[in-house]
């Protein structure tokens, strides 16, 4: 299942600045930094897992910049506002500030001209979505470049079109070998508005190696219904996409990748067998549903010949 639109992505310039830098940053060294001042106490309690999450996740992805760039990092306005009720777009954020060349990548910073500098803006009526996670992920994304950045790095001169040398190469690798541009959205916003070229296609029907969907990928404009957290297969950053933000001008981890480690028996996937994974073992039983960890014999079928050997597992649990 997909969610509805995540956002409307931004890209502007000189509209606002950050303040001054903190004494302890470090040029060349990317880190993420959240400016969260302008939401209550409430909301600043509610995000701020969320937000350690996102730091943790890009800081985790994006492991430096290309030679000749000095900036620190992002520093990111976090806000909140009523965009259009619950689901449809979620947020809407991007990047902007001044724009600047460093190692022949051009950037949007903050006044000090040493970090790039965006902004995120949440929907109050979605601020508590499962989702949310993937979401700020995905506007941090647009915040770093990704289509904000794209026209002023000469990365995608045509609509639907991503010719940048990274990231073609990287998606020639992992969906399609003859593949002569990255497919991007072009998009109609609410109000008739068109837009190019701030996401990855939304339609493109191919997988990768791992059965990873390119339509479910994290920089498309639409969310998986099921969050990254318990899924790896959903709102995944792609290889592709690690292409292109090296394209513009970071250095990054050559996939995030990693296999499901499948614990037989954990059928709600909370990583521990125990009588909370009874009931949604009842409830494949009863569907035409597969899942690995409710397949306990193993015989690529979740039927009644599962429920000895669970049953065994949970006395041994």
């Amino acid at each position: 299942m997909r969610q509805s639109i995540l956002l409307r992505s931004l890209a502007f310039v000189c509209l606002f600045s950050i303040g001054a830098n903190a004494p302890a940053q470090t040029a060349g060294v990317f880190e993420v930094r959240f400016d969260d001042s302008a939401l209550t106490a409430q909301q600043q309690t509610e995000l701020a897992p969320t937000l350690a999450a996102t730091k943790s996740f890009w800081e985790s992805v994006i492991t430096g910049y290309q030679p000749g760039i000095t900036l620190d990092g992002i520093d990111v306005v976090v806000s909140a506002m009523p965009i259009d009720g619950p689901s449809n777009t979620l947020a809407f954020g991007g990047a902007g500030g001044f724009i600047i060349e460093q190692g022949g990548f051009t950037f949007f910073t903050d006044a000090e001209l040493n970090s790039s500098a965006g902004l995120v803006t949440i929907d109050t009526a979605d601020f508590s979505s499962p989702l949310i996670v993937d979401v700020l992920n995905h506007e941090v994304g647009h915040a770093l470049g990704f289509g904000t950045l794209f026209d002023l790095n000469s990365l995608a001169p045509n609509p639907g079109q991503y010719t940048g040398s990274g990231g073609l190469t990287a998606y020639q690798a992992e969906f399609d070998s003859n593949a002569t541009s990255v497919p991007l959205q072009n998009e109609t916003l609410p109000d008739g508005t068109m837009i190019f070229n701030f996401h990855l296609d939304e339609a493109n029907p191919l997988s990768d190696a791992f059965g990873r969907t390119a339509q479910a990928a994290l920089m498309t404009p639409t969310a998986e219904n099921t969050t990254n957290a318990k899924d790896p297969f959903s709102n995944f950053l792609s290889d592709t996409s690690l292409g292109i933000f090296r394209d513009l001008g970071y250095e990054t981890v050559d996939t995030t990748f990693v296999a499901r480690q499948i614990l037989l028996g954990d059928v709600n996937q909370d990583g521990a067998v125990d009588f909370l994974d009874i009931s949604p073992f009842i409830s494949i039983l009863s569907t035409d549903d597969f899942l690995e960890e409710a397949d306990i014999n193993q015989d690529e079928t979740v039927d009644f010949l599962d429920i000895s050997p669970f049953i065994t597992i949970l006395s041994n649990n």
